[in-house]
């Protein structure tokens, strides 16, 4: 029985070649691999069929109310991602009763400011479809987060604009730096914090000992304890994938704080940003 995981995605990729359009014998699956088959299933000519209630209940887009996981969602546009981020937040919320008045609003702002830009940048550079959800985990209290789509990866993107850069790798390590931008002009109008996803993705889960997952065509980097590790796929994915996971605990200060802290600090209002 397979266990597809944000630990183990890489080793799962097979299913997502050849015309594979079955996805039985799963034991187990996180929100990294329904995000993909979701992309996946759209982008086939074929129905994926598989004896997975859950994966089957997300394909079919069905949830129901006090679930630990938020339906999937579809990203065509940037229209409407505030009101979709604000509800993957309050699905979220749900979960964490048990937090003081203070401590729910900061992991409020956390969620709802990394889902808002992680579906703005495949919004804006991914020609195709996102696929996103998020699930929680009350055994270790983590919150996963996981967005797909089969659209042109971040080397194309890209190399638009920074003539230096050849692979996947170095795209991907490229978008993760404070300031880069594939895109012309400004977001946002001229709020501070604007268009710094991957940037601030990064910065957040280093304060919150999280980890991530990206992948980009025949590459993926995942990122666990301040540790990098990079793989050549023997299966690669077409399009983008990217999921991150923290633990709420180890929010220990407010969105505020971290906007002033890791953001704001040396930007300069007039540049443009990723």
């Amino acid at each position: 029985m397979k266990q597809l995981k944000m630990s183990n995605i890489e080793k799962h990729l097979n299913l997502f070649a050849d015309g594979n359009s079955e996805f039985n014998g799963i034991k187990w699956l996180e929100p990294i691999f329904v995000a993909m088959a979701s992309a996946y299933d759209e982008d086939t000519p074929f129905k994926l069929s598989t004896n997975n209630e859950y994966l089957l209940n997300m394909l079919n887009l069905e949830y129901k109310d006090n679930k630990t996981y938020s339906p999937i969602e579809i990203i065509k546009t940037r229209g409407g991602l505030e009101k979709i981020s604000d509800h993957l937040a309050s699905i979220m919320l749900q979960n964490f009763a048990y937090l003081q008045p203070a401590d729910r609003k900061d992991l409020r702002d956390y969620l709802q400011y990394l889902f808002l830009e992680l579906m703005n940048n495949v919004a804006d550079h991914s020609q195709a479809d996102g696929h996103v959800m998020t699930q929680y985990y009350s055994t270790n209290k983590k919150v996963q987060f996981a967005i797909a789509d089969r659209g042109v990866g971040f080397l194309s993107n890209l190399q638009l604009k920074y003539n230096d850069i050849y692979t996947e790798e170095e795209a991907i390590f490229k978008a993760l730096e404070k300031g880069v931008t594939a895109t012309p002009q400004k977001m946002y109008g001229s709020e501070k914090n604007a268009g710094y996803g991957l940037y601030a993705m990064l910065e957040i889960l280093k304060e919150t000992r999280g980890s991530f997952v990206i992948i980009s065509n025949d590459t993926l980097v995942r990122y666990k304890s301040d540790n990098y590790d990079v793989k050549k796929l023997e299966k690669a994915w077409k399009g983008v994938v990217v999921a991150f996971e923290f633990d709420e605990a180890q929010i220990n200060f407010s969105m505020d704080d971290f906007n002033r802290n890791f953001l704001w600090g040396d930007i300069d209002e007039d540049e443009d940003y990723f």
